[in-house]
């Protein structure tokens, strides 16, 4: 009996790690992928405020984050107008807070102003992460 009790800890506490570590994997990769893996250069980046022209869920609807995808019109340095749209991670319970019109802070490549990451904190990633 003890040597079988002994088998059975080196059998379940790694399948438990691996299965946490499947499980932990698995949640970042869904958060991360809503974050925008659009890259820009820090020394061609702008800050403006985008206007939200519309909003669509792409995935996640039944969890505690939802991956969206933003439409917004801002204006560049330049003073010209661009439509586009970025992806990112909201909080389920914060979807209220980015309807149409309401205003997003951004950041766009000054070569290609379509090119965004939209700035929208994400509590959770930033604290547990």
């Amino acid at each position: 009996k003890k040597v079988q009790m002994a088998i059975s800890y080196f059998v379940t506490y790694p399948l438990l790690v691996v299965f946490f570590g499947m499980f932990v994997f698995f949640v970042y990769n869904i958060i991360m992928a809503g974050r925008g893996s659009v890259k820009i250069d820090p020394t061609d980046a702008g800050q403006a405020q985008g206007e939200i022209v519309n909003i669509r869920s792409s995935s996640g609807e039944n969890s505690a984050f939802i991956n969206v995808a933003i439409q917004v019109r801002f204006i560049t340095a330049d003073h010209k107008i661009v439509n586009t749209e970025g992806k990112v991670v909201i909080d389920a319970v914060k979807v209220t807070e980015y309807q149409k019109g309401t205003k997003v802070p951004l950041t766009y490549s000054k070569k290609e102003p379509k090119k965004i990451k939209i700035n929208i904190p994400s509590h959770w990633i930033n604290n547990s992460l």
